[in-house]
């Protein structure tokens, strides 16, 4: 490990006489980078200027907090060690000995003593300052105050949002209102043609394109909105609704013709369940699905794994449908089993349950 003696701290200076913070606005070298003395190594900013900051001298950087982060000034932001190796230190905390040699020569006002000892700070973190103020620990108190009585802060990608900010700025931007103006031209176009409205993907997008350009089969079309993964096999005059799954990622899942898959439906080949109740000690379950010729699976079903469906099947509404199910069976509930048939008769398809399964029983 190495020892404190053997590296030099980067503090976070005062820049002006009223400063008590800086934010690290950008990191100008990696962490372990070999660095050189008075070469420019952070970014920070005050209330009132941006500057660059150098290291302190040769050697391997290694920073102590992060970008965006405000610290007092006078406490640690980087150190450079002699070798590689990262020294034990806790972000924006000396080290007990460090900071004891930079405070040797400090000098501290009566009045900031008093401040410290009373509210159980030490002057670790203030390490740095030639002078301790009682200003410089009023400063820090109040901010810690305001700190915990205003709400949480909202992050977004790291970065503090400030709430009092013109964030509807935006939508005054040439950008937006060129893009606003070409949804409203296209949710006229599909009003007026076709008495509708769908998602802003689907709006875009074609769904007879859509299927194109997945290769399935002619005539099949599939929302935008659907999840398509690994290589699906998927045939002719087709129908997939929105917010629907279909998922070949693990192993083969193949639909015939004349599918319809209602909104909202999950068709898989693979599950996490076992690997996710052992702590991924066991393995993703997978297994090829099938689905036959002339099938309907209604909204928001879920076929499992495995499963395999003969040709003509009716699947009810919300069923949870694991096994392998003959042609023309009628499947419904949660798990699903078989609760009737599908007949056929001319150009007409009749559903009927099996006794005992009537609706409601």
């Amino acid at each position: 490990m190495t020892e404190a003696k053997d590296y030099a701290v980067l503090v976070a200076p005062r820049e002006g006489v009223n400063d008590d913070v800086v934010r690290v606005l950008k990191w100008l070298v990696g962490d372990g980078v070999q660095v050189r003395e008075k070469q420019a190594v952070v970014t920070l900013e005050t209330a009132k200027s941006t500057f660059d900051v150098d290291a302190p001298s040769d050697g391997y950087f290694f920073p102590l907090v992060t970008e965006g982060a405000e610290v007092p000034v006078g406490s640690a932001l980087a150190v450079v060690a002699p070798t590689r190796q990262r020294p034990q230190l806790t972000a924006g905390r000396l080290d007990a000995s460090v900071a004891e040699t930079l405070v040797q020569d400090q000098v501290v006002t009566k009045k900031a003593r008093g401040l410290i000892e009373g509210h159980g700070l030490s002057l670790q973190d203030y390490a740095g300052l030639a002078v301790v103020r009682g200003e410089d620990i009023e400063k820090i108190l109040e901010r810690k105050k305001i700190g915990s009585t205003r709400p949480a802060a909202r992050l977004f990608r790291n970065e503090e949002l400030d709430p009092s900010a013109d964030w509807d700025a935006v939508l005054q931007e040439p950008e937006f209102v060129q893009l606003k103006k070409l949804l409203i031209g296209l949710r006229k176009r599909l009003r007026a043609k076709y008495n509708r409205h769908v998602p802003m993907g689907s709006l875009l997008y074609d769904r007879w394109d859509l299927a194109k350009d997945y290769g399935f089969g002619e005539g099949t079309s599939v929302y935008d909105e659907c999840l398509i993964l690994g290589d699906v096999k998927l045939g002719r005059q087709c129908w997939v609704g929105p917010y629907t799954i279909l998922d070949a990622s693990q192993a083969p899942l193949m639909i015939g013709d004349y599918v319809d898959i209602g909104a909202g439906s999950h068709l898989y080949t693979h599950n996490s369940i076992e690997r996710a109740l052992t702590g991924h000690k066991a393995p993703l379950f997978t297994k090829a699905t099938t689905i036959g010729n002339c099938c309907f699976i209604a909204p928001q079903s879920i076929i499992a794994p495995g499963t395999v469906l003969g040709d003509h099947c009716f699947v009810a509404a919300g069923s949870y449908v694991e096994g392998a199910f003959a042609s023309f069976s009628y499947i419904a509930g949660s798990p699903a089993k078989q609760v009737g048939v599908v007949e056929l008769s001319g150009n007409r398809a009749r559903i009927r349950r099996f006794a005992g399964h009537e609706q409601g029983s």
